[in-house]
């Protein structure tokens, strides 16, 4: 009764209230939710989101053939445009091949929110490789199209098979950790907002006011450049750790990237117990270009490298000291390499070129978020 009571008195203050009153009234509350919003503790963790990704790609991967594979990886594209584009489950189903220039990062919603979302350029490639091939995903038709409680059976079954609350893991809370994320990376919220698609309730668009065009610049500047910290390393790889062991002074640190690359790093015990390292914790491996080294041509079998890949050259700049060679890896990240220009020694490079990059365990630089 006492409640009953209680609200009746409110809709009767509300009532009265003037139009500038109310503006003002939805103002407070919008910063006081938006306060609350960016210190929830209830979101799904960098950890489990990653967990979660690597399960979908290794399920996808562990496929016996295009049959059981090409719904597996629909799954994980679904849940990679939740994860980093905070998409509706009805805007990725409506998502056409056009509406995707993964090349530029950007991906054009339409509907009643139509807008232009950005990716970060990591997850752009990625995707761009899955979608590329004409096997699994035949050109001229909507390669997100599939039913939603398909989706919801899918992240339930991966939430369970990577020890989440059950319901946890679900469209709503990965668009909703999504948000978390970028206004913990410092953007406005209306900013937040745009990404979203989020529209102004009635008497709000006069409360916070963003240019459309300036907001569309910092999130393209934002998003594109996200890396797992800020560091003047060139290389930053974000991953599990999957295997630990001590000998002696050193600990071999085996750590798992959502795409499935394995970085080997060694460190002292003393950095080992500082970090408090353990199976499953979420780490990033830097490395800095300098320290990558660059073969062309097959890889020499010897070597003192505990990191070898195979990459493909997307680019090479030069000066008269210094060579920059960017290349892709197999998985869609992005590795960088600097080396003296000798023309004795240097095989010229260009974009396309195959070249093995490597780099020792003992050159990683291991740290936390």
């Amino acid at each position: 009764m006492d409640k009953t009571l209680k609200r009746e008195e409110l809709a009767t203050l509300l009532r009265s209230l003037s139009a500038a009153d109310m503006a003002w009234l939805r103002q407070r509350l919008l910063r006081r939710d938006s306060a609350a919003l960016l210190q929830d503790t209830g979101r799904i963790s960098p950890q489990e989101l990653l967990s979660a990704e690597s399960w979908l790609w290794e399920r996808a991967a562990a496929a016996r053939g295009p049959r059981e594979k090409r719904p597996r990886l629909r799954m994980w594209l679904i849940f990679m445009l939740l994860r980093y584009a905070a998409l509706r489950l009805v805007e990725i189903f409506a998502l056409d091949s056009p509406d995707l220039d993964l090349q530029e990062g950007v991906i054009w919603v339409k509907g009643p929110c139509a807008r232009t979302v950005p990716l970060p350029l990591a997850v752009s490639r990625r995707l761009r490789r899955v979608l590329e091939d004409p096997g699994l995903f035949p050109a001229g038709r909507e390669p997100m199209r599939c039913d939603a409680s398909y989706v919801r059976r899918s992240l339930q079954e991966c939430g369970a098979a990577c020890g989440l609350p059950k319901g946890l893991l679900s469209a709503r809370s990965l668009r909703h950790s999504r948000a978390l994320e970028l206004g913990r990376q410092g953007l406005p919220l209306p900013v937040v907002d745009i990404f979203l698609g989020r529209r102004a309730g009635p008497g709000q668009s006069g409360i916070v006011r963003y240019d459309p065009q300036g907001a569309q610049r910092l999130l393209r500047e934002q998003l594109q450049r996200e890396r797992p910290m800020k560091t003047s390393a060139r290389n930053v790889f974000q991953g599990r750790i999957v295997s630990l062991r001590q000998s002696g002074l050193l600990v071999e640190v085996i750590l798992s990237t959502a795409g499935g690359l394995r970085v080997a790093a060694l460190i002292t015990d003393e950095s080992y117990r500082s970090l408090a390292l353990e199976e499953g914790k979420l780490v990033n491996a830097s490395v800095k270009a300098p320290w990558v080294m660059v073969e062309t041509g097959a890889p020499a079998a010897a070597s003192g490298a505990e990191n070898r890949f195979t990459a493909v050259v997307e680019r090479v700049r030069e000066d008269g000291m210094v060579m920059e060679i960017l290349a892709a890896l197999p998985e869609g990240s992005q590795i960088c390499a600097l080396q003296s220009k000798n023309p004795d020694t240097n095989a010229p490079l260009r974009a396309g070129d195959t070249i093995t990059v490597s780099f020792k365990a003992f050159s990683v630089i291991l740290s936390l978020d």
